[in-house]
């Protein structure tokens, strides 16, 4: 097997192995590069690439690996060449050290506590205290053509009522990006569009197109109902993301509150910082 076969299958190892605690042991075991006695192993390629930005994390994978790799070579001999000038003895790298190594527990504590909070059978619990407070309500399924004004949208409502078809009149003359779509916004309930828009649309009888424009802060809609039913609860894979990210916010403010009771904390002004530098 080649070298570039070789890196592009560890690098896609990296990048795709859940972050399981066993996968996380396995990437531990495998050997990326070996400087000497050193060695860098694959979770270490892998936590370093989790830091990159996205716009590079999107080039090829053989690209970023071999950079990433070299790049923590010389990390680790620049390293070593520190410590043989003892600089981890010098009174400013260990107060940077420490201040580093709180924000690393810190962070990592963090990370236990939600993923304690966020375990699947909270998410089921959750999920199941939202079938039973789900109240029924109408789901729409319409079309709109958008357009600047009032006028436009009159000559167009009476090309409909002449028989031309809806969704070309939307591809041709819709300012809307559903235009392209003949028009069609697909399935949506209660607040999800703007007021006016909503009411108009719950107003007309399935197959009706509103026969007066709609004005909303976007222009002049001509809107078409094409069917209406009842909203039914989502399953659990459908909105579990959403849960999570609910039950994350909500366990870090219940966390924040616990954490800072009874604690004595004060904050100073930042106009008292600014007269403080300023003396």
């Amino acid at each position: 097997m080649s070298s570039f076969k070789i890196i592009f299958l560890v690098a896609k190892i990296i990048l795709t192995l859940s972050i399981t605690a066993a996968s996380a042991k396995d990437l531990n075991n495998i050997v990326a590069a070996k400087v000497n006695d050193h060695i860098i192993s694959a979770q270490d390629v892998l936590n370093v690439i989790n830091t990159l930005p996205q716009n590079i994390k999107k080039k090829p994978l053989p690209e970023i690996y071999p950079r990433v790799v070299n790049e923590l070579i010389n990390q680790y001999l620049i390293t070593k060449q520190a410590y043989n000038e003892k600089l981890d003895l010098d009174q400013k790298v260990i107060n940077l050290v420490k201040k580093s190594q709180d924000k690393i527990l810190a962070k990592y504590w963090l990370n236990n506590y939600i993923k304690n909070e966020t375990k699947e059978e909270k998410i089921k619990t959750f999920y199941n205290n939202y079938l039973k407070s789900f109240q029924k309500y109408k789901e729409a399924n319409a079309s709109h053509i958008l357009v600047k004004n009032n006028e436009e949208a009159r000559a167009i409502i009476k090309k409909i009522n002449n028989k031309s078809k809806f969704s070309e009149l939307a591809k041709t003359h819709s300012t809307g990006p559903s235009g392209k779509n003949g028009g069609n916004l697909g399935w949506f309930g209660p607040g999800q569009m703007v007021k006016e828009f909503e009411q108009a649309t719950f107003a007309l009888e399935k197959g009706k197109v509103s026969q007066a424009p709609v004005k909303t802060k976007f222009g002049f809609h001509i809107i078409k109902l094409n069917d209406i039913r009842d909203a039914k609860p989502k399953k659990l894979d459908e909105i579990k993301k959403n849960i999570i990210d609910k039950i994350t916010k909500i366990s870090l403010s219940n966390l924040e509150n616990k954490i800072r009771n009874n604690q004595k904390i004060k904050i100073v002004n930042f106009e008292d910082i600014v007269k403080k530098v300023n003396k």
